[in-house]
Formats: C-alpha cells, sequence, structure tokens
C-alpha cells in the first residue's frame, strides 16, 4: 500500500524541498498523529538567534525539543521491541535449517 502525502513543508520556513527532520507532535501545535517536519538549519538558526525570530517561532523551536525529549524514552522502548522480534526470528530460522529429528 502506497501512501500519498502531499509535499512535506517546513515548520520554520515553509520551504517544500529540502532534506527534512521530524517529531511525533501532539498538544498545542499539533494535531493528534501528525508530524512535526523541519529543516535542521532552520532550527539551528532559531535556536542560535531566537530574538531575531519573534516569539511564535521560539515557541515552536522549544515545542520539539520538548517533543524529542518526551519521544526518547518511547523510541527507546521500540528499538527494544524490535531487538526481541528480530532476534526471535532468527532463533526461528536456526530452528527451521535444524535436521527434524526422528
Amino acid at each position: 500500500m502506497a501512501w500519498v502525502i502531499g509535499k512535506l513543508k517546513c515548520y520554520f520556513c515553509g520551504a517544500k524541498g529540502g532534506l527534512f527532520h521530524s517529531v511525533h507532535d501532539y498538544g498545542i501545535y499539533g494535531d493528534v498523529g501528525k508530524r512535526i517536519f523541519y529543516h535542521s538549519e532552520c532550527l539551528e538558526m532559531v535556536e542560535i538567534e531566537p530574538e531575531k525570530f519573534g516569539h511564535i517561532l521560539t515557541d515552536r523551536a522549544i515545542h520539539i525539543h520538548e517533543l524529542r525529549e518526551r519521544n526518547i524514552p518511547f523510541n527507546l522502548t521500540i528499538e527494544e521491541l524490535l531487538i526481541s522480534k528480530v532476534e526471535k526470528l532468527h532463533k526461528f530460522s536456526f530452528e527451521r535449517m535444524m535436521p527434524k529429528k526422528q
């Protein structure tokens, strides 16, 4: 199944091209289940000189950092779960290669 997604836009500059990073969004700025896409350069520019970009973009940058911090423990549990599933698959594959017991 292919997902059709419209052109992604940077959260800060609004550009539709380039290399995007993303965080899972919820709360003030996003709908439930939505992702925030941004250029790392744009986030870095706001972090370096927040006074220059105003309170809305500064709040957005802070929001992205809070989402990253919240998602880190969750992502670690997902990674541990994936590793256990991969080990289980390797085990099943190895058992299939063994000769059948008579």
